[in-house]
């Protein structure tokens, strides 16, 4: 394994040199990498002393789930190179791929090196922005859904909060009972539906043949046409897309220059934006299923808040690590900075929500409480670490009275009870 990752480091390129930040968000969506933070603001105003954090994140920039694109490419070119069809790039391609599938062998999910420092990053700029927080052996509580990568991204955020103070007690569990909060997606039967067979299936695939064309990208690949159907050259091309898009969270990427161009990739983010909007948002095909799944979740932060604010609690700060299943529909109920946005036509989502913006890799939200010098409490939300709205009227951005703020999301909590009565009458 380490002479085919050192080989491997000879052949690929670091995905800053060939890309850029801008273009990793056109082109990889939730398989971003964690944006760089370079500056760390001083987020707190004069008589606003923070109390508490409520914390959601995404598991970290991981490996690959599965070798399925892998597979499909690499079958589809090994056959080329069979009947001498690979262009010059083809064969540079087949012995990357060969190399990658071989290297990620028995890391498929798992969270990468990129992922830890991602965690440990998060946590250390938690502390550094908070240091009020983190007094006299605060206690921290952290939950994990089941899933490994989870697991690790806890561990590894965990860790970089000891690094910057080791007298933090900390609590930490996982596993499948906190499936209701971390993993409702999985739970609710009319949305298991929606997802495997909902109308958002017609629309999602009329767009990706619009937005797919394969035929430039085959032709710099293969010499002659092999015979394979449109749809599977369709797929192919898709396959190759995910795997140039999942790699920089490896820590590797490979050249694509001269396979494939700034309008395909764009093409490509473009299909895969509409897919997570379409499965995991406010789209007007789904009626709003896909958020109000998340309810669970969202009356837990309350929970745990009003404990922490009253006394009942002494943790200092709760961590969930989750999946972008769990991210996505959370910050729409929320309605944070229009997420929750209905758009009918698939051609303006990209204009309007993006999913980059929502959920890359170690995506996260934070409540931060404040008490003021009348000990009035306040509350300001962080989306990725940057300062970001609800619909709430306040004359103290970025603060938000938390007497309003939960009362509006007790409202949206009984809206989405009501939304997902409807669809349960609909299949008893």
């Amino acid at each position: 394994m380490r002479a085919i990752l050192i080989f491997l480091a000879g052949l690929l390129f670091p995905i800053t040199f060939l890309f850029g930040q801008s273009a990793i968000q056109k082109y990889a969506g939730t398989a971003m990498p964690y944006p760089l933070i370079k500056n760390l603001p001083v987020l707190n105003h004069d008589g606003m002393v923070p109390f508490y954090i409520n914390h959601l994140g995404r598991h970290g920039a991981r490996f690959p789930t599965s070798g399925k694109a892998l597979e499909k490419v690499r079958n589809v070119l090994i056959l080329a190179e069979q009947e001498n069809r690979l262009t010059v790039k083809g064969q540079e391609l087949l012995a990357t791929v060969l190399r990658l599938s071989e290297a990620f062998e028995g890391r498929w999910g798992e969270l990468s090196a990129v992922g830890e420092q991602e965690q440990k990053g998060i946590a250390e700029r938690m502390l550094l922005r908070y240091p009020e927080i983190f007094v006299d052996s605060a206690r921290i509580e952290a939950i994990a859904s089941y899933i490994p990568r989870c697991i690790s991204s806890m561990d590894a955020f965990l860790s970089g909060m000891e690094k910057q103070d080791s007298s933090l007690v900390i609590k930490k569990s996982a596993g499948k009972q906190y499936n209701p909060l971390l993993r409702f997606f999985d739970l609710n039967k009319p949305y298991v539906y929606y997802k495997e067979k909902g109308d958002w299936i017609s629309l999602y695939e009329s767009f990706v043949q619009d937005k797919i064309v394969f035929t430039p990208v085959m032709k710099r690949i293969f010499l002659t046409s092999g015979q394979e159907t449109e749809q599977e050259k369709r797929e192919f091309v898709m396959a190759l897309f995910s795997i140039a898009a999942i790699l920089p969270d490896t820590g590797l990427s490979f050249n694509m220059k001269g396979i494939l161009n700034d309008k395909e990739w764009y093409g490509y983010w473009q299909t895969q934006n509409l897919r997570q909007y379409l499965t995991k948002s406010a789209a007007p095909v789904g009626n709003m299923l896909p958020v109000a799944i998340a309810w669970p979740l969202l009356s837990e932060f309350i929970q745990t808040t009003e404990q922490a604010i009253n006394g009942q609690s002494d943790n200092r700060v709760d961590l969930r690590f989750a999946h972008a299943e769990t991210v996505i529909p959370f910050v729409a109920l929320m309605g944070i900075g229009k997420t929750d946005i209905q758009i009918a036509s698939p051609d303006s989502v990209s204009i309007y929500w993006k999913d980059y913006e929502i959920a890359p890799m170690a995506a996260n939200v934070q409540w931060v409480f404040y008490r003021d010098k009348n000990c009035q409490v306040w509350v300001k939300i962080l989306l990725n670490e940057q300062e970001v709205t609800i619909p709430v009227v306040t004359s103290f951005f970025p603060y938000y009275r938390w007497e309003e703020v939960c009362h509006y999301l007790k409202q949206r909590i009984a809206i989405s009870k009501e939304i997902l009565s409807r669809f349960s009458s609909k299949t008893d």
